[in-house]
């Protein structure tokens, strides 16, 4: 009784304090166990244009097999590209949900007849390497509906036409691999080389030029990267040359950790920015790209991964002090994905990717219990108004008096954004590939926990188009991508029953599932640990050191 007692009143110090941040329920981890850094592959472009390179010492280039090729002098500079001599075959399908038991999966595929579709089953082997039963491959039975498609365009087309009768994803099956050669040109002597298979770089660190970072979104330009030995060059499943880094693993997260978070922030803050970039790499390792040959990207869609280039001694120094920790679930590790900005309220994964929403990656308030108190649920239109009109005191409202480096936060948590009637018609039509005329109403059809939207309806004068998932309406109605689903609409300027301009006011910067990047700042800075921020994020989850 009096160690309840105690508890409760080092608490309410703490709430009264000023830190409002929880206690530690993330205990510590197992001791220290000397073990093999795990390596990784991380695909840093792939391409159908020559890659430049320049060495920055002496290296040593062999081929896929081991026999050596050439050495390669400090400075120099080199061209890679690749010719295919016959390219991969594909078909594309569309799965209607993944299933833990074949019995789950005829049930599936039988109540998919009854809709009109034909279905058949695939059984997929899935399973980390780094699980508790690393030996025991489980098996997906994936539910695919019985129509091929040669190209992704096509597979997507028919996705559209019936999104609003079945909700699908879309995967590639290979029916036959790209062959072809791997070429290598020093461009100081003129000598090329070349290779049947792949061909590695070693014993030195290598710039690569003109890199694709963003792809896809506004940000999308080219950089010059330094990276680490060894470079893999070989041909991906479309024939084209991939260009590989083979490191270790904690090699690998001082490139990431600088590449996604502020080296400025908090040293604790970073701590469990960095045991969240691990349990989520090692989370998708053999999952992301199964059919490239690399583990992980070194962009948006796995992580951001810059190589040396913004490498640091803090980040190297956060990451060094998690040394092989992750956040551990049920036997798993958790994918512990992060965002920039909540905006005051992380969002379910569901609600973002689809499928069941995990236990640790629960939306909730990013504050105190007040908070949540104050405006009840955000998937009510008049609760969600109230939110975005105020200024709540949650842990990334950086509006305040706050340390330099986050500054740059304060225009996330609270934003609006103004759209022509032209600019979002512009829009629409790009994103849909057809006009659905003036732009006459977005509609809200539901909203996940955080009031981000997961669904809406596009009215025009021509038609309208319906909107799933949060990226796609964050790209559609915006070509420089909206910081965040989280907005309410307000239309301006009517002639003839149209509006002429749309106010988006909104909250948050990204997808908001996970760990709120900057509310982790702002706990570090009130002293919190990275055990706590990390138990604030990831409910449930606990430490694991894997090596």
């Amino acid at each position: 009784m009096k160690k309840r007692i105690l508890f409760s009143a080092l608490l309410c110090i703490a709430i009264i304090s000023g830190c409002s941040v929880e206690p530690s329920k993330v205990t510590q981890p197992e001791p220290f166990r000397k073990k093999k850094t795990p390596f990784i592959r991380i695909g840093i472009m792939q391409t159908n244009t020559p890659v430049a390179f320049t060495l920055t010492d002496r290296a040593k280039i062999t081929n896929f097999d081991g026999s050596f090729i050439a050495r390669g002098l400090r400075s120099s500079t080199w061209q890679a590209g690749a010719e295919v001599s016959s390219p991969s075959l594909y078909f594309y399908v569309l799965v209607a949900g993944s299933m833990s038991t074949s019995e789950n999966a005829e049930a599936m595929a039988l109540n998919l007849k009854k809709q009109g579709f034909s279905s058949f089953i695939l059984p997929v082997k899935t399973g980390s390497s780094f699980s508790a039963n690393s030996g025991q491959q489980k098996t997906l039975f994936r539910v695919c509906l019985d129509k091929k498609f040669t190209t992704r365009e096509e597979a997507a087309a028919y996705k559209e036409q019936i999104e609003n009768r079945l909700d699908t994803f879309i995967i590639k099956q290979k029916i036959k691999s790209a062959a072809g050669t791997i070429s290598l040109k020093n461009m100081i002597t003129g000598q090329v080389f070349e290779s049947a298979g792949p061909i590695y770089i070693s014993e030195s660190n290598i710039t690569i030029h003109d890199i694709i970072v963003g792809k896809g979104f506004h940000w999308e330009s080219k950089k010059t990267r330094t990276y680490p030995e060894k470079i893999c060059l070989q041909l991906d499943n479309q024939g084209r040359l991939a260009v590989i880094n083979i490191l270790p693993v904690e090699e690998y997260l001082k490139g990431v950790l600088p590449s996604e978070m502020p080296r400025s922030f908090p040293l604790e803050a970073l701590k469990a920015q960095a045991v969240a970039a691990r349990s989520e790499a090692l989370a998708k390792f053999g999952r992301a790209h199964r059919d490239d040959p690399f583990d992980l990207c070194a962009d948006v869609h796995c992580q951001v991964y810059s190589g040396t280039t913004q490498r640091t001694k803090r980040t190297d120094k956060a990451v060094s002090e998690t040394r092989g920790l992750v956040l551990w679930k049920n036997g798993e590790i958790c994918d512990a994905v992060y965002s920039a900005v909540c905006g005051g309220h992380t969002e379910d994964s569901g609600n973002v990717w689809g499928g069941l929403t995990s236990e640790y990656l629960q939306g909730r308030y990013d504050g105190p219990p007040s908070v949540r108190k104050k405006y009840g649920s955000l998937q009510n239109e008049r609760n969600i108004r109230q939110w975005l009109n105020d200024v709540p005191a949650a842990y990334c409202n950086s509006t305040g008096n706050v340390p330099p480096s986050l500054n740059y936060t304060k225009k996330y948590f609270r934003w609006t954004k103004e759209l022509t009637q032209q600019e979002i018609r512009a829009s629409i039509e790009k994103y849909a590939g057809r006009s659905i005329g003036n732009i006459v109403d977005l509609q809200v059809l539901s909203r996940g926990v955080s009031g981000r939207i997961v669904q809406m309806t596009v009215k025009g004068t021509a038609g309208e188009i319906l909107l799933n998932r949060e990226l796609k309406i964050r790209k559609a109605l915006c070509t420089s991508t909206l910081w965040s689903s989280c907005f309410i609409v307000e239309k301006k300027d009517f002639s003839g029953g149209i509006p002429g301009r749309f106010i988006l006011k909104g909250a948050g910067f990204g997808h908001g599932v996970g760990m709120c990047q900057t509310g982790a700042a702002r706990i570090a800075i009130k002293k919190g640990s990275f055990m706590q921020i990390l138990n604030h994020y990831y409910k449930g989850a606990r430490l694991k050191r894997l090596y």
